[in-house]
């Protein structure tokens, strides 16, 4: 014999109803509406990193290159994550000053330091033997790249502009910038990010991408 239930009782399973009905309909609407306040700019979601973002990132593996014997400029991008000086053919106090910051930040990186390297990006294809003296003797592990500028004008490519330009987005100047193993440059830092702010990003990269 079926149980007769109280009003009481079918009230209260009829609230219960109704919340388990509410619930993810309301997490929907919630979610919907911090997207949307998202990308209105009425509020900031905070992310891991401290440099700044590329946006959107700037693929750079069908630049036109130009490397030493000893590095394969077909695969310069591959396989691991860069730390990319953008230089020319001398390089002043603030290049140097660069050059070795990101040599010191390689070297923290300790047991990952094989998943990361350096190069040097010029569009002067003829250093001075200033730096060039200065690359052998104080980052003899750094990969030097010249970016042949007349070979992208005559394929029509327009990254390397493309990334100039958002390297100077902020108004100033970018000293080094990241580069992910498929070729795309992602962030980049100035003079206010110091050299614990960029080992965190870089670790947490690493920490968080896979091992090739």
């Amino acid at each position: 014999m079926t149980a007769t239930l109280s009003p009481q009782q079918v009230r209260a399973n009829r609230i219960k109803l109704v919340l388990l009905w509410s619930v993810p309909f309301g997490l929907m609407a919630i979610a919907g509406l911090v997207y949307t306040m998202v990308q209105s700019g009425y509020i900031s979601v905070g992310s891991k990193n401290e440099g700044v973002l590329i946006r959107p990132p700037i693929q750079l593996s069908e630049l036109a290159l130009t490397t030493s014997e000893a590095v394969d400029k077909s695969s310069l991008w591959q396989d691991k994550w860069s730390i990319v000086v953008r230089g020319s053919a001398d390089c002043d106090s603030t290049c140097s000053e660069t050059l070795l910051l990101t040599r010191q930040i390689h070297i923290r990186l300790n047991k990952e330091a094989n998943r990361v390297q350096r190069v040097y990006l010029s569009t002067e294809s003829a250093l001075s033997d200033e730096l060039t003296a200065h690359l052998a003797t104080e980052n003899h592990y750094m990969k030097v790249a010249v970016v042949n500028s007349a070979a992208d004008q005559l394929n029509n490519s327009t990254t390397m502009a493309e990334l100039d330009t958002a390297l100077a987005g902020s108004n100033q100047a970018a000293r080094f910038f990241i580069v992910d193993p498929d070729g795309w440059a992602m962030m980049y830092y100035l003079d206010e990010h110091d050299g614990g702010a960029i080992l965190k990003d870089l670790k947490y990269l690493l920490k968080y991408s896979k091992e090739r």
